[in-house]
């Protein structure tokens, strides 16, 4: 098939858990013999020639939360979006919630009502950068709701995921849907039988979606451990602190962690760093909220998700057929 992917964040220049995820599926892709076009925001890339087979839109929306967020006020002609979703074969699929929710990490944790709570119109600043002055959901919008509702496939990363967007949206939820398992190399992620010299540790963005508060309250005089960026206005107060390390080396902290700690406040997508402490031989100190433990079946075992990315496209494909 000929298919252009539609990504906000080019997943070939950007390394966040969306973008790794779906550039393994367009690498998959391509060795099936299709021919994926990308197209993106952030950078500006193009490489449409004429129609396509299938439209593949990934995470479309975006929404900086300050003014100098760089490119704060760049999108996907809305022209465009609205021409797929009512001339054409679309799948649509969501590694967060950026396409239901246009605040930072999805503030009322997916108990959304149609007029915000955590909008204001007295908020000018923060207004202007998000291009919205209003109050009402972001899920309320038409184009929103098309994109969903319209979709031949509406594709998540975990049940909870699914569950907490289809809540959202509502009716606008649509009819057929695919839960993407967890897409990780289990050769890097490994339990390589190192001496586990740390008792806790946290990997990701250190912040208060993520589960900081809950965290300083039970981990305060613990041996914990944190690799990550601390989120702007956060200050991390206990513990231990690695800064922001190379993704090629959370292995050897996960192999050196005797527990893996994950507490967010919002329902997190997936979660795939506990994905890859399980694989690592960590134990789960996690909560309802975490994507990665809502899957039907043991994490830590690679066989469960060893052909995640042929079960994409064979759904994929059965579009066409």
């Amino acid at each position: 098939m000929k298919i252009d992917c539609l990504s906000y964040f080019s997943p070939l220049k950007y390394g966040g858990g969306g973008e790794m995820v779906t550039r393994a599926l367009i690498e998959e892709g391509r060795r099936r013999g299709h021919t994926i076009r990308l197209r993106s925001v952030r950078p500006r890339v193009d490489e449409s020639d004429g129609p396509a087979d299938l439209y593949w839109l990934v995470d479309v929306f975006n929404f900086p939360q300050t003014l100098k967020s760089r490119g704060a006020w760049l999108c996907f002609p809305p022209a465009l979006l609205e021409d797929i979703a009512a001339n054409r074969l679309f799948i649509h699929m969501s590694n967060a919630y950026t396409d239901v929710c246009n605040l930072g990490h999805l503030p009322c944790s997916g108990q959304a009502q149609a007029q915000c709570a955590h909008k204001s119109p007295l908020r000018l600043v923060h207004n202007l950068a998000l291009r919205d002055f209003g109050v009402q959901c972001f899920a309320q919008n038409p184009l929103v709701r098309n994109l969903f509702s319209r979709s031949a496939l509406n594709i998540y990363v975990s049940p909870l995921h699914q569950r907490t967007i289809e809540g959202i949206l509502g009716e606008a939820r649509g009819r057929a849907s695919f839960v993407l398992k967890p897409m990780i190399d289990n050769t890097a992620f490994c339990d390589r039988g190192l001496v586990r010299d740390m008792d806790y540790l946290f990997v990701g963005l250190i912040g208060e979606a993520k589960g900081l508060s809950t965290m300083r309250e039970r981990f305060h005089d613990a041996d914990i451990h944190f690799v990550g960026k601390i989120a702007p206005g956060e200050k991390l107060d206990f513990g231990t602190y690695h800064g922001s390390v190379p993704y090629s080396e959370i292995p050897n902290f996960m192999n050196r962690a005797r527990h893996f700690v994950f507490l967010p406040r919002w329902p997190e997508p997936q979660g795939r760093v506990v994905t890859e402490a399980a694989l690592c031989g960590c134990k789960l100190i996690t909560n309802q909220n975490v994507g990665a433990t809502s899957f039907p079946f043991d994490i830590g075992n690679p066989a469960n998700f060893a052909r995640a990315g042929d079960e994409f496209w064979a759904a994929i494909e059965q579009l066409r057929s």
